[in-house]
């Protein structure tokens, strides 16, 4: 097939001269588009470049919001952990010391209880609102793996172990014995 060029000098339409000029402008054409479009791979670099730091930070924002989801579901856990297997303390008329952060905090509990926890076989808890509760050791550890900071840990604790390394375990103190 013909181009359109050759079919009017075919046809006398036109002469070999102006086709030849017209050929000359699309080569210059051609060439300045060239140079733009230079122009074009810098500007379209630049928008590559923000497009890939648009793309980083809603990477670090979504990691961001996803970090903020695990730990709202970390904080529910604990909290239907805490509801499900509290021990009620409406009948508490003693008080139980407990050093949280520095202070001394006082939570009313049964003999019963007390014995329990100075066994170490329940624990004392923090609601998300600072309310304490009394829960079984094994739901404080399932709570500790998911938050520490919501579980007093029990001096008991300390003192049992310590007891244990206790040279004079084998001694029996007087019952006389006034200190």
């Amino acid at each position: 097939m013909k181009s359109l060029a050759d079919q009017l000098l075919t046809a006398g339409l036109t002469d070999k001269q102006s086709v030849k000029n017209v050929r000359k402008q699309k080569q210059k054409q051609n060439r300045k588009s060239k140079k733009v479009r230079g122009e074009d791979s810098e500007i379209t670099k630049q928008v590559e470049q923000a497009r890939r730091d648009k793309a980083s930070r809603d990477k670090e924002l979504n990691r961001l919001r996803q970090l903020e989801v695990e730990k709202n579901s970390q904080l529910a856990q604990i909290q239907q952990l805490i509801d499900t297997s509290k021990i009620d303390r409406t009948e508490g008329e003693l008080a139980y010391h407990v050093n949280v952060d520095g202070k001394v905090k006082s939570i009313n509990v049964t003999g019963e209880q007390k014995k329990q926890l100075t066994r170490n076989q329940i624990a004392i808890v923090f609601r998300e609102t600072g309310k304490p509760e009394l829960v079984p050791r094994v739901v404080a550890e399932k709570i500790a793996q998911r938050d520490a900071s919501f579980v007093v840990e029990n001096e008991n604790e300390a003192y049992a172990q310590s007891a244990e390394d206790d040279p004079y375990a084998d001694y029996q103190i007087p019952d006389d014995l006034v200190w």
